[in-house]
């Protein structure tokens, strides 16, 4: 059965829960927690994301955000890829960390934006993790006590709602005695809390529906045109990225193509390898390498991050 689209168009509020695999643990230790955190605010830089709320849970993860004019996909699919690689890595595993498909929710922000900034960071409490909300260090709570902006997340409009700090204070306070919501979660067609008009309203709206079922052709196409792309930005040919040439320059090229093209487009590692006329592995290990280097040199981040505003 094909996945139910994702509906996308700019400005849009999301309440993002993304779970571990069998509901395994997708946070072991407080690096694991700061390294996931960095990713968040890395990615939120490149693609315009605001993050109103976040809550890290051992074992799946709260995000409230709103998309720019990015898909949300982008953002998601670079940000658990990424701390995937990382978690495994550090821990020895291998395959999936989070499970299936994150459940993203399209928000009435006028109607649920307050009320679930609250809810979210208060679910450590809920959970029996600790007793008050600014105990736990996994959550942006404590973020809108000190009132300032980090590189995670912008208090700034929740806090002019609420009245400031001390009125973000006193309105957490107000949820304590609030139980578990169903009603945040089995939402209007799956996809929109809020009022049937809104839901209309985003329907007649949107820019487009993010299908992540295609067919086999129209992707291959959509592929192609994209490293043409690339290539042209990046003074290469099409046929020297898909040809047996391993020269520094070359293999660096391919490293950046291939990391734009899974991590920031979307596209597969077994669509890439077939384009690029590699095998899964070797492009998988590519990478990891690519990523590594992204680490540790400030320019080959910057040129990822150039190359990437043009697709």
């Amino acid at each position: 059965m094909a996945r139910r689209p994702r509906v996308f168009a700019p400005g849009l509020l999301y309440h993002v829960i993304a779970r571990g695999n069998q509901r395994q643990r997708t946070f072991c230790t407080g690096r694991d927690y700061a390294a996931y955190l960095e990713r968040v605010a890395r990615y939120r830089k490149s693609y315009g994301v605001k993050v109103y709320a976040y809550c890290l849970m051992p074992n799946h993860v709260h995000l409230l955000l709103e998309t720019s004019h990015v898909p949300l996909s982008r953002f998601m699919q670079g940000l658990q890829q990424s701390y995937t690689q990382y978690f495994n890595r550090v821990h020895h595993k291998v395959g999936h960390l989070f499970q299936g498909r994150y459940k993203a929710i399209i928000c009435e922000k006028e109607e649920y934006l307050l009320e679930l900034v609250r809810y979210i960071h208060l679910n450590p409490v809920r959970s029996k993790l600790v007793r008050r909300a600014e105990e736990y260090r996994y959550s942006g709570h404590r973020v809108y006590l000190v009132g300032k902006e980090t590189e995670v997340m912008e208090p700034g409009l929740v806090l002019k709602l609420v009245g400031g700090p001390k009125g973000y204070r006193r309105f957490v306070l107000d949820g304590l005695g609030e139980g578990h919501k169903e009603e945040y979660y089995e939402v209007e067609d799956q996809r929109f809390l809020g009022r049937e008009e809104f839901a209309e309203k985003v329907r007649e709206e949107k820019v487009r529906e993010e299908v992540e079922e295609e067919g086999e052709g129209v992707r291959r196409r959509s592929l192609g045109s994209v490293v043409e792309k690339l290539a042209r930005r990046l003074k290469i040919t099409p046929e020297a990225l898909r040809g047996p040439e391993r020269t520094w320059r070359v293999s660096r090229v391919r490293g950046l193509v291939a990391y734009v093209l899974t991590r920031r487009i979307g596209f597969s590692v077994k669509e890439v390898a077939a384009y690029l006329g590699r095998d899964q592995t070797s492009i998988s290990t590519l990478l990891i390498r690519f990523s590594q280097r992204m680490e540790r040199e400030r320019e080959v981040k910057e040129e990822c991050e150039r190359i990437s505003k043009i697709v």
